[in-house]
């Protein structure tokens, strides 16, 4: 699945232990818009610069594996880096909202002209990334159709169907604001696509 590097075992996507000093379990699902959403999803809009750390996980029909991720967006410029395991090799994405470089970690660069092509040229998935930018904040992505969405009895988002995609938001922690930090992505026309997402750590300038 990861071009251009020897291809490593497939491993199960495992859940990691969250540290955090709050979090919110999964309970009463509603599909109503909570009062006080509209307020919520304005405060998450403002999350402009922050800094994502965790595992990516993927499963394909033929094909899976995990990496490490480390996101970090600031504005309009975002740097990704991808960390395969058994020193497989590393990817750095850097750009912003018109464009975007991927080194690959034979040096190789090569320059993705549509952000949202980014990871299905690093990990042959077309996982949109302005989607994942705004569904990691707890968001519904402006970028796509909003088919279905849902809400915890926190008022937190659950679940979103988006143009084919399945977004659920599994666990929420944080201090001032609560975000996702596990988000699980499939998709109706693809059954063997499963794509994790585990953060270990979100940090907020």
């Amino acid at each position: 699945m990861i071009r251009r590097s020897p291809s490593f075992l497939a491993t199960a996507l495992a859940v990691l232990m969250l540290a955090s000093c709050a979090t919110v379990k999964e309970q009463v699902v509603t599909q109503h818009e909570p009062a006080g959403w509209q307020a919520a999803q304005q405060q998450r809009q403002q999350i402009k610069n922050w800094e994502i750390r965790g595992r990516l996980g993927i499963q394909t029909e033929n094909d899976g594996g995990t990496l490490d991720i480390i996101w970090k967006q600031a504005e309009q410029d975002f740097s990704i880096r991808l960390i395969a395991p058994f020193g497989t090799g590393n990817y750095l994405v850097q750009g912003d909202n018109r464009f975007a470089e991927i080194r690959y970690p034979d040096g190789q660069v090569e320059i993705v002209n549509n952000i949202d092509d980014v990871f299905s040229s690093v990990l042959k998935v077309s996982l949109p990334v302005n989607a994942v930018k705004d569904w990691v904040r707890g968001l519904p992505t402006k970028t796509l159709s909003l088919d279905a969405v849902s809400w915890n009895k926190q008022g937190l988002l659950h679940t979103l169907k988006q143009a084919g995609w399945n977004v659920e938001m599994k666990k929420y922690a944080g201090n001032k604001v609560l975000l996702p930090h596990a988000v699980y992505l499939t998709r109706d026309d693809n059954a063997a696509l499963d794509i994790r997402l585990v953060l270990r750590q979100w940090l907020i300038d």
